[in-house]
């Protein structure tokens, strides 16, 4: 798409925006919907909040088979998803992490039902009977704290309701996809009620084995996840919740694909790969668990004043076989294994009157013990390196916020947050002298002693924002907020430990309805990071540094609109400026054999797509049964993406355009529903991530040793059909 298609294509969108308000005055009735989030941890309506958040209902993840958070990046203004291996990534406005292990810390925090979760891996397994997903951008340090440096996502589950009611969902599609997902809810007393949810989920996976030795099926999935939910309110002013969850997932892990000539692989004869092909020689797997338990309590302490408390345990374990190189020559292979768990804690106070002051204040406290390997075979070797980390974090945080109405028209909030944490961490690098990796029988010889380190860190982190509303259908701001990402250790290597990392953020935004049918929300915003955490290559191995100041800028918009009763369109987009200031960072080596330095000062940050589009529409059919037939179709557009910071077309991504669509038709009685579905319809190919291995590549051929690029490919046109039953 050049910059013109992309201008026209704007204008158009503005056009049918422009249609949609000058509807005739017959259908003024309409309006759209108010919705509720708790992104300031309490509800409220999303107009009425300074934030840039994006707020995504179950029954729209239902309209297109929208399963997890790699789904819905589709509609989210700059939030953007890769993979690599089994390791998710989540970018918001380029700020994330391409870092592995558990010696390091996301940069986008993801939360489940109020919880913290602080291993990215917890959260990204498929959604279970979610009410609402809610994407936070731009830091979050006062009220969601460490982590949120890129912004944060709620995942909200459905809550146990006043009388009998439930659903069941069936989904066939191609890949040789099968999925089953229910729920029911039912009071058992006129104190107590209670929800079960459960999805399964099983496919052949998007790629296929063309190598007998490899796993049958490649990019698949087996997924058993289920939710049981008690809610007790014993009067009006106490409810407690108790939830508890478990998922075990099973697959044959990601395939990969060398993307240049530079591997060994290439070097020893590796036949060429298509999309939706792969050579894979090993029985990889990737299997993990996850699971917890969360018990909350609400309590109304006076007319005034609310009580909450969540009290959650988490754990993740998770065994990973990867073909490094994805050919079907033996070079290199990747195996990890996690066991982690966390316990927290987090109490908050806040004012629910009708005052000129609101206020919350709350106390956080959070543990976690992580074991991660790592077993690198190097096949030409006849080794297994074995690199182990046994790490502890601790961490407590207070904070407070407030806001005061200055007039009927303007408010003033300030708030801060306090964050001390301790890292405890023990790793070794060794190696065995066989292929079995982590699951060799052989004594480890350790490469000298291992690093027992500790280190600790704390940091203040506050808001402030200036709202003028100057009727109920509009509301300005401003605010400057801090962010800050948790200090960490190398995971692989026994190297020093890294400091934190710090944004400031400065935005400014609108949220307008325009007329009771159409919506538009944009906003504008400038960041100031410093101190990042990034990833260079010295000595052979890939460690992270403070090596490198940004700068972004960019700007950000959502229209909504009902052109009609039946037509709703709606559009959102980003322009993104986000580009190193400095950064001096090794690449390869010299003829001397000495570390090449690279200044890469100008280049963009990784997955900061300069535009990225979606547009989507949905029509709706009355019939002359009473049943309704519904339309749903979108285009999303993103722009060029680089996946690591020296911004190279072999391990970056072209503009893409993917189009999306669905078609279901429910009975008179709405309890019935039968819908067609289409994703990525015109079958497009591209990678959704990308890297550089110098264990895969042939020291003959990459003679400044910058390693062999390789990518991991999305998945192609996906089809199926859907059933549902509600009662």
């Amino acid at each position: 798409m050049t910059r013109s298609t992309r201008t026209s294509y704007l204008l158009a969108s503005t056009a049918l925006v422009a249609l949609a308000a000058a509807t005739p005055s017959q259908a003024q009735q309409l309006a759209l919907e108010e919705i509720v989030v708790t992104a300031q941890k309490r509800s409220q309506n999303l107009q009425q909040i300074p934030i840039s958040i994006t707020a995504i209902s179950g029954d729209e993840l239902d309209r297109i088979d929208l399963n997890e958070i790699q789904d819905i990046a589709i509609q989210t203004p700059s939030l953007e998803f890769s993979r690599a291996g089994g390791e998710a990534q989540l970018y918001i406005r380029g700020i994330g992490t391409n870092i592995f292990g558990v010696t390091v810390d996301p940069s986008v925090a993801v939360n489940q039902d109020g919880v913290y979760l602080a291993r990215t891996q917890m959260g990204l397994t498929q959604f279970l009977d979610v009410e609402r997903v809610e994407v936070l951008r731009g830091p979050q340090g006062t009220l969601y704290g460490r982590n949120a440096t890129g912004g944060a996502i709620n995942l909200i589950s459905r809550k146990p309701s006043d009388e009998v009611e439930g659903y069941a969902q069936a989904n066939v599609g191609n890949f040789g996809r099968y999925e089953f997902a229910g729920a029911v809810s039912a009071p058992l007393s006129d104190t107590i009620k209670t929800r079960l949810a459960a999805r399964f989920i099983e496919d052949d996976g998007f790629t296929k084995d063309l190598d007998p030795r490899g796993a049958d099926e490649i990019d698949d999935q087996n997924l058993f996840a289920m939710r049981g939910t008690v809610e007790f309110d014993p009067n009006d002013d106490v409810t407690f919740t108790v939830v508890a969850d478990w998922s075990d997932f099973t697959s044959h892990n990601r395939s990969v694909v060398p993307r240049d000539n530079l591997g060994l692989a290439e070097s020893l004869g590796a036949l060429p790969q298509e999309f939706g092909q792969t050579r894979n020689d090993l029985p990889t797997y990737y299997d993990w668990e996850s699971g917890g338990i969360t018990a909350t309590l609400d309590w109304q302490v006076t007319d005034g004043i609310q009580l909450k408390s969540i009290s959650a345990y988490k754990e993740f374990k998770g065994d990973f076989l990867f073909n490094t190189d994805g050919t079907e020559i033996d070079v290199t292979r990747s195996n990890f294994q996690y066991d982690t768990d966390q316990l927290s804690q987090e109490i908050q106070l806040s004012s629910t009157d009708d005052g000129p002051f609101q206020w919350i204040a709350g106390a956080y406290y959070i543990t976690e013990n992580k074991y991660g390997a790592l077993g690198l075979v190097r096949a030409p070797l006849g080794l297994s390196f074995i690199i182990p980390n046994d790490d502890e974090g601790e961490a407590y945080a207070a904070y407070v916020e407030g806001s005061y109405q200055i007039s009927d028209t303007l408010k003033a909030t300030a708030g801060v947050r306090y964050s001390d944490e301790s890292k405890d961490d023990v790793t070794s690098v060794g190696a065995v002298q066989d292929l079995d990796g982590l699951d060799s029988i052989l004594p480890v010889g350790n490469f000298g002693a291992p690093r027992e380190a500790s280190e600790s860190w704390n940091a203040w982190t506050p808001r402030f924002v200036l709202e003028f509303t100057p009727n109920d259908d509009m509301l300005f701001y401003a605010s400057a907020t801090r962010g800050f990402k948790s200090g960490g250790f190398n995971a692989f290597d026994r190297t020093p430990s890294f400091d934190p990392e710090f944004i400031w953020s400065y935005e400014v935004g609108a949220k307008t309805d325009l007329t009771d049918r159409v919506r538009l929300n944009a906003s504008g915003f400038y960041y100031d990071y410093s101190d990042l955490q990034v990833s260079t290559f010295i000595n052979g191995l890939t460690l992270t540094t403070n090596a490198a100041e940004a700068t972004v800028k960019g700007v950000e918009f959502e229209v909504k609109t009902l052109v009609t009763e039946e037509l709703e369109f709606n559009l959102t987009g980003t322009w993104l400026d986000a580009e190193y200031d400095t950064f001096l960072s090794a690449q390869g080596i010299n003829t001397d054999g000495s570390p090449r330095i690279r200044d890469l000062s100008g280049n963009s940050l990784i997955n900061a797509p300069e535009w990225s589009i979606n547009a989507n529409a949905n029509y709706t059919v009355d019939l002359s049964n009473g049943g309704t037939v519904e339309v749903f179709g979108q285009i999303t557009y993103r722009d060029q993406v680089y996946f690591t910071q020296f911004n190279e077309a072999a391990v970056g991504q072209d503009d893409i355009t993917l189009v999306d669509a669905r078609i279901a038709y429910t009975t008179p009685d709405g309890s019935w529903q039968l819908g067609v579905y289409g994703k990525n319809i015109f079958d497009k190919e591209y990678f959704q991530n990308g890297v550089r291995f110098t264990s895969t590549s042939d020291p003959a051929t990459d003679t400044s040793a910058i390693g062999n690029a390789l990518g991991y490919p999305a998945p192609g046109a996906q089809y199926g059909v859907q059933m549902n039953y509600r009662f």
